[in-house]
């Protein structure tokens, strides 16, 4: 079994879902080739599960478009108080994750990512 560690660069496989899949609600098609960052882990073994921040930039055209529109909108829906506590600057550095939770047996490690890196 791969080991994985929190913050690492992975890479979601691409493999047929099975009727497993959806009772557990662990691997979808759409996660298929998803890139991004383990945000945490959760248990051991074979049945240790992660919270992957997803890179938006792997998101399919569509989902990606939409996570872009949620993102503007609640920016443009924070309230002056918000606005006040997070400071100057804050509309630029407003980011909403796209976390998916996957089984750790369904990531491999992102090698373009850790070429890049270097």
């Amino acid at each position: 079994m791969l080991r994985i560690r929190e913050g690492e660069a992975i890479r979601i496989v691409d493999r047929v879902t099975t009727p497993s899949d959806t009772k557990s609600g662990l691997y979808y098609g759409y996660y298929r080739n998803l890139s991004g960052t383990v945000f945490k882990i959760y248990g051991q073994g074979e049945s240790a599960q992660a919270a992957i921040d997803v890179d938006t930039e792997s998101l399919p055209e569509d989902v990606a478009r939409r996570h872009h529109e949620v993102r503007d909108q609640m920016r443009a829906n924070l309230s002056g108080e918000a606005k006040r506590q997070s400071g100057p600057g804050m509309e630029q550095e407003f980011r909403l994750r796209y976390v998916v939770l996957v089984a750790l047996a369904d990531l491999v490690r992102d090698r373009a990512a850790r070429r890049a890196a270097s």
